[in-house]
């Protein structure tokens, strides 16, 4: 076997063993922090749970509040299939915006590690953009076939930014998560340039995620 064949085996199996540590802290940080709250978790509570040093952390996370990533990425994708579920093939952009943000609201407000991480300071376009394609093409969809109507972008999302902030506040006060997602979802609807009875008719539509 030639040097350079053993160095790429020995390669795959570093990266294997790196993905594996990475693993098995997000595991522990999950565990922790769904038992006990993310504030009440620290770094070394998660080191100790995934038997690791706090430089193997560091080699894989900048904070604790990164660990929550891969998370959330995981609970983007179920998003994802709820609104497939819910849209029955329908390609409108407005109708999956609206759905999206629907299903969306209502899971942060269901899980404590979509909370805390919305919560924590994201916008709406960071979330959009941690969520992947589909959402960023329902927008760009929406705005290359004229269904929306945009004289500014950057004011709108913007806009949409500070609506994402405020829904966080509303949830975090007690406000009812179904009402919270509705509203929000026809409001940014409404700042896309649907018309504000399509919006209300659009977002009033019940859900048939499960």
């Amino acid at each position: 076997m030639s040097k350079e064949h053993t160095n790429e085996k020995e390669m795959t199996r570093f990266e294997r063993r790196r993905a594996s540590t990475k693993a098995r802290i997000v595991e522990a940080a999950e565990r922790l922090m769904r038992d006990r709250g993310v504030e009440a978790v620290t770094i070394h509570d998660i080191t100790d749970a995934a038997d690791v040093g706090h430089g193997t952390f560091y080699l894989h996370f900048k904070s604790k509040g990164e660990v929550i990533r891969p998370l959330i990425e995981h609970l983007s994708d179920q998003v994802h299939v709820r609104v497939d579920q819910a849209a029955h093939g329908a390609t409108d952009p407005a109708l999956r915006m609206a759905l999206g943000i629907r299903i969306l609201v209502r899971a942060i407000a269901e899980d404590p590690l979509w909370s805390w991480y919305a919560g924590s300071g994201t916008t709406f376009s960071e979330l959009v953009a941690l969520m992947g394609t589909p959402p960023a093409e329902d927008i760009r969809n929406g705005l290359k076939s004229g269904r929306y109507d945009v004289s500014n972008l950057p004011a709108t999302v913007n806009f949409m930014n500070g609506a994402f902030v405020g829904m966080i506040t509303a949830l975090n006060e007690g406000a009812d998560a179904g009402e919270t997602a509705d509203l929000t979802a026809e409001l940014v609807l409404r700042v896309l340039g649907i018309p504000a009875e399509e919006a209300a008719q659009i977002t009033s539509e019940p859900l048939e995620t499960h």
